[in-house]
C-alpha cells in the first residue's frame, strides 16, 4: 500500500475516533495455543405459523402416551421424506409447553428466551439473552453468532438488508441483528478471501482502518487520566475485537476459499425459497470453515408467499384457511421444502471428516417454530425437529420423545428443554427462563433440565 493511501486512511480512523471519542477527550482536556477440542456447532432454524405436531409425527405412532422410542425401523412422515437419510441423527421432541410464553402470531423473543413478551405487532421487552446466544458463547469464533432472514418480525413486509425478526437477543434488550441478503451476507463471511471485486476491497479497506483505529485509541489512553482510562478501555476492547477477527480471517483464507459457495444469482434473488436455499448455502459453508458455530436463520414470516412452490397465499392466509388448498396440504408442501433445505445442510456437514467422524456429529441443528404448535399458537406443545449427532452431549439422536399433556404429572416445559441444552454444552444452570406459575400453583411444575437426555 503507498504512504498516500496509508496517510489517507490513517487520517480518516483518527476523524473516525475523534468524532467517537469527543466526550471522553473533552473530558481529559477539560480535567488537564495448544490443541483445542472439537467445537460444538448450533443451527436453529425458525419458521412463522406454527409447527403442527401431527406434521411432524410418524404415522406409526398413534398413541398419545408419553413414549420415548427408537426411529429405527419408523416410517417419518412423507413430508420429512428428504431427513431418512439422516433418521440415525434425526430427534422429534414432542408435549413440551411453553404457556409461560405469549402465544398468537408470535412469541416473540419467547421461543428462545423463555418467557412473555410483545403483543401482535410490538416485540416487547427483551428480559435476557436468548438460548441461542446463550449456546453461542459457549463455543466462540470469529463470527460468534452469525443471523440470516429472509424477512423480518412476524407481520412485518421488511425484506433484504438488516433485519431486526424478534427471536434473538445477545442480552436484556439487545437484539441480535440478522442479515436479510444474501449477497451482502456473503461478502461479510467471505470477503477476507474473496478474489478481487467488492468483497475484497472492502475487507481489505475496513481491515486497515481498524488497525489504525486500534493504534489511535491506544495512544490516547496513555494520555488521559484514570477515570476516563477505563471508560476507553471499553472502546479499545471492542475495536480489538474486531481486529483480531479480521487477523484470523486472513489467517483462514486458504480454508475459507474453499469452503465458500459459489456466488451465482441465487445470492441475488428476490424469490423467497431461493433466498433461504442462498442463506442455508452460506450458513452450511461458514460452519465449515470455521467462521461461526452458532447460527440462527428465520426462514420465513406471516407475510412470505412460496409461490414457487405453486401457493398463492402467504403464511397468513393459509394459516386462516384461505388458500385453495387445505392448510393440512399448504403445510406439508413447506414442511417438505423445509426439509430438502435441512437435509441439504445435513449432508454437507457430514461430508467433512472430523475425528473419527464427521462435522455432523459435533453439531445440532434445531428447527423450531416461533408461535409453538399451530398459526395461531397456544403453547401447550412445541415441538422440535432435531438433526446432528449433538456433539455426543445428548442421548437423542435416533428418537422420537414425546412428554405427557400439559397439567398433567410429569409434563415439561420447553424451560426444561433449553435448561438441558445449557447443561450439555458447558453452562450448568439452575434453571433457565421464567416457570408456567399454572403449573407452579398447580403443583405439577418441574425445574431443571431434562436429565433423561443428558448423555
Amino acid at each position: 500500500m503507498s504512504s498516500n493511501r496509508r496517510d489517507a486512511l490513517k487520517g480518516l480512523s483518527l476523524g473516525a475516533g475523534s468524532f467517537l471519542l469527543s466526550p471522553l477527550l473533552q473530558q481529559a482536556t477539560a480535567q488537564a495455543s495448544l490443541q483445542t477440542p472439537r467445537p460444538q456447532r448450533f443451527v436453529f432454524v425458525v419458521k412463522s405459523s406454527g409447527i403442527v405436531p401431527e406434521g411432524v409425527t410418524p404415522p406409526s405412532i398413534t398413541s398419545t402416551d408419553a413414549v420415548n422410542q427408537s426411529l429405527q425401523g419408523v416410517r417419518l412422515p412423507d413430508s420429512m421424506a428428504p431427513l431418512e437419510p439422516f433418521k440415525d441423527q434425526l430427534a422429534i421432541i414432542q408435549g413440551l409447553s411453553g404457556k409461560m410464553c405469549r402465544g398468537g402470531h408470535s412469541s416473540w423473543f419467547g421461543a428462545m428466551g423463555v418467557y412473555m413478551t410483545g403483543g401482535e405487532h410490538d416485540r416487547g421487552a427483551i428480559l435476557r439473552a436468548t438460548a441461542d446466544a446463550e449456546l453461542a458463547r459457549l463455543s466462540p469464533a470469529p463470527f460468534q453468532h452469525v443471523g440470516l432472514a429472509v424477512r423480518g418480525p412476524a407481520l412485518s413486509r421488511s425484506y433484504g438488508g438488516v433485519l431486526y425478526p424478534g427471536i434473538t437477543a445477545v442480552g436484556a434488550n439487545k437484539e441480535l441483528p440478522f442479515q436479510g441478503s444474501p449477497d451482502l451476507a456473503y461478502q461479510q463471511l467471505f470477503g477476507s478471501a474473496a478474489e478481487g471485486g467488492t468483497a475484497r476491497t472492502r475487507f481489505r479497506v475496513q481491515k486497515n482502518l481498524l488497525d489504525f483505529m486500534v493504534d489511535d485509541i491506544r495512544k490516547v489512553n496513555q494520555a488521559i487520566p484514570g477515570p476516563e482510562k477505563t471508560k476507553l478501555d471499553a472502546y479499545l476492547n471492542a475495536f480489538e475485537e474486531l481486529q483480531e477477527r479480521h487477523s484470523r480471517l486472513s489467517s483462514m483464507k486458504d480454508r475459507i476459499r474453499a469452503s465458500a459457495p459459489g456466488f451465482d444469482d441465487k445470492f441475488t434473488s428476490e424469490v423467497e425459497e431461493v433466498r433461504q436455499e442462498a442463506h442455508f448455502d452460506l450458513a452450511s459453508a461458514a460452519l465449515i470453515a470455521g467462521l461461526t458455530n452458532c447460527v440462527t436463520i428465520r426462514l420465513d414470516n406471516l407475510s412470505t408467499v412460496y409461490s414457487e412452490l405453486g401457493l398463492a397465499k402467504h403464511n397468513h392466509g393459509i394459516g386462516h384457511n384461505e388458500s385453495t388448498r387445505t392448510q393440512e396440504e399448504c403445510r406439508d408442501i413447506i414442511r417438505n421444502h423445509h426439509c430438502t433445505l435441512l437435509a441439504s445442510m445435513a449432508a454437507k456437514l457430514k461430508a467433512v471428516p472430523e475425528g473419527d467422524g464427521n462435522m455432523l456429529d459435533n453439531t445440532m441443528i434445531v428447527f423450531l417454530s416461533d408461535s409453538a404448535n399451530k398459526h395461531h399458537g397456544d403453547c401447550t406443545q412445541w415441538p422440535y425437529v432435531v438433526i446432528g449427532g449433538c456433539s455426543g452431549r445428548l442421548n437423542i439422536p435416533g428418537r422420537y420423545i414425546r412428554y405427557p399433556d400439559y397439567g398433567t404429572d410429569d409434563c415439561r416445559t420447553i424451560g426444561n428443554w433449553w435448561t438441558t441444552l445449557l447443561n450439555a454444552y458447558g453452562n450448568p444452570v439452575e434453571h433457565y427462563g421464567n416457570e408456567d406459575l399454572v403449573l407452579k400453583q398447580n403443583g405439577v411444575s418441574y425445574r431443571g433440565p431434562l436429565s433423561e437426555l443428558l448423555t
